[in-house]
């Protein structure tokens, strides 16, 4: 009895140990749940406020792109606008420029015509200038072969010009006698004709030796500026160019000036026969009856120009 009651004072010995060693790893394991509990309400609780924070970022978020979309679709809207408006202006543009274009077109149409026309023109008035040229040239040539020349000639012989002046005897009877109303030896004449050069005698200036720097050095005179030539002239003169003739010598000095010496032959009207001048005429008798043409040679000297060379030795 006595050992049956001390086992169960050892089993429930052991037994109350046991419990109480599960006591206290129940203890040990519900403080060890508290901690896990707290970190796991701390974690929570950390977690819930990230929540909150990401809430709240996600609400600026929100409205940032509720912002931006609005903004996208207002400038969206502005750029519709924009290109409305743009493309307005570009058909307006465009229709402008057409018509520039249209009216370039025509202009140019017109200043084709105009280049063509004018392209032709210039090539006429460029065979006028090269003929204009050529006169020039040949006009203002120093040493020309044939030339036309006119001037003034001196003859000596008057042409006459017969008439009858009335007069009286020593009795006082009336008479008429022939007289030349055109009294003199010397007559002036204009004169036109033609020049031929047959010797040039334009000198060369000469090289002289500078014999202190061994240089030539060319010195011109002032005739060797001009030209000088011998040469034969034939001409007219006077109202009746076909029965007053010119030929002689010329020489011709300072490029234009032409001295001529020679004969004039020209047709006369003369009185031939009985009467002469001074004569009395007796009643009855004609003047023109006394009178016929003649053909005299005379000499005479002339100062002619070469009007061409003067006329365009200035232009």
């Amino acid at each position: 009895m006595m050992k049956t009651t001390s086992r169960n004072i050892t089993l429930l010995l052991f037994l109350f140990l046991g419990l109480l060693c599960r006591a206290q790893e129940a203890d040990s394991l519900q403080n060890k749940l508290q901690k896990e509990y707290d970190s796991i309400s701390l974690l929570n609780r950390q977690l819930r406020e990230q929540l909150e924070q990401l809430q709240v970022k996600n609400e600026r978020l929100e409205e940032k792109q509720k912002f931006y979309e609005e903004k996208e679709s207002f400038y969206k809207i502005e750029m519709m606008r924009d290109l409305r408006e743009t493309n307005e202006q570009l058909l307006v543009e465009k229709d402008k420029y057409q018509r520039m274009s249209d009216s370039l077109r025509l202009r140019l149409n017109e200043t084709e015509k105009t280049i063509i026309r004018t392209n032709e023109e210039l090539k006429y008035t460029q065979r006028r200038a090269q003929d204009a040229e050529a006169k020039i040239s040949a006009a203002t040539a120093r040493k020309k072969k044939v030339c036309a020349i006119q001037g003034i000639a001196m003859k000596t012989f008057r042409t006459p010009n017969w008439s009858l002046a009335p007069d009286k005897t020593q009795d006082g009877t009336v008479f008429y006698k022939i007289i030349n109303k055109n009294g003199g030896d010397v007559e002036f004449d204009y004169t036109a004709g033609a020049y031929v050069m047959l010797w040039d005698l334009t000198r060369k200036h000469e090289a002289v030796t500078d014999s202190i720097s061994k240089r030539y050095i060319d010195i011109k005179k002032f005739d060797q500026e001009f030209s000088y030539s011998l040469g034969l002239y034939v001409g007219f003169g006077g109202s009746n160019l076909f029965k007053n003739f010119y030929v002689g010598p010329s020489f011709k000095f300072l490029d234009f000036f032409y001295f001529t010496a020679g004969v004039n032959v020209c047709e006369y009207e003369m009185l031939t026969g009985v009467y002469q001048e001074g004569s009395e005429l007796p009643a009855g008798f004609s003047l023109n009856d006394q009178i016929s043409k003649v053909w005299k040679p005379k000499p005479f000297f002339s100062l002619s120009f070469d009007l061409d060379f003067i006329s365009y030795i200035k232009k």
